[in-house]
């Protein structure tokens, strides 16, 4: 009966993921509801707004609705998930050393074209105050939502049902696909940072490295894109 009941929380989980990821993608890709918004406030404001709105469905999808369902009528809580305050020392020392190797990776690879073709998501320049306040803020928002399905409902309820090593190549495979539409790079590049993200999670039983981790990602990739975009802008090249 509990192999059963671990069983169908994977099912549930996996099927949530899939679910969330294509009313996601088709929301970030839709032309209409973005010309829509550039008709209502101006092509530069229009489009902050659909990054934003993006960011927002990705909480519901990601964060909400999962959480919803797999924490109702579940004998599970949200420590089984890793939603807990649980500070290890591995903990300090894997934010505190990822974090560092990720400013410092970001800091070059943001230069790239490549990588300006997609960054920052807010295509305005330059930035007013408030801009970088809500996007940092949507950011954060978005990546909970985000690390808590994958590093969390994802992650343990796979790991109850078929046991810590499937669990990872289960969740770092969905990963990897999920970025694969982003390039090349960040699809393979997803598959040794999947798996370090899944083993550390696993380690301090909790979601928090990851999740910090992400936003240290995320942020610091925004912040040196938006530099080098300045520069580009101000250099003319």
């Amino acid at each position: 009966m509990l192999l059963l009941r671990t069983n169908l929380e994977a099912d549930y989980a996996i099927a949530l993921t899939t679910i969330g990821f294509i009313i996601f993608w088709f929301t970030g890709q839709s032309e209409r509801l973005l010309q829509r918004l550039i008709g209502k406030y101006g092509a530069e404001n229009g489009q902050a707004r659909f990054i934003y709105l993006k960011r927002v469905v990705g909480m519901l999808c990601f964060g909400l609705i999962p959480a919803l369902v797999l924490l109702t009528g579940q004998p599970f809580t949200w420590a089984d998930y890793g939603v807990a305050a649980k500070f290890p020392p591995a903990f300090f020392y894997w934010t505190i050393s990822l974090s560092a190797v990720v400013i410092f990776m970001t800091s070059r690879s943001a230069r790239q074209p490549d990588n300006l073709a997609h960054y920052p998501e807010i295509r305005r320049l330059p930035w007013s105050r408030s801009t970088l306040i809500w996007s940092a803020l949507s950011w954060v928002g978005y990546l909970i939502a985000y690390e808590l399905l994958f590093r969390g409902f994802l992650l343990f309820s796979c790991v109850r049902a078929y046991g810590e090593t499937s669990a990872i190549v289960i969740n770092t495979a969905i990963y990897a696909l999920v970025h694969v539409p982003k390039g090349p790079k960040e699809g393979i590049g997803a598959i040794p940072l999947g798996i370090l993200l899944c083993f550390i999670t696993l380690q301090t039983e909790t979601i928090w490295v990851a999740v910090l981790v992400h936003v240290v990602l995320a942020l610091s990739n925004e912040w040196f894109s938006l530099k080098y975009r300045l520069l580009e802008q101000r250099t003319g090249l």
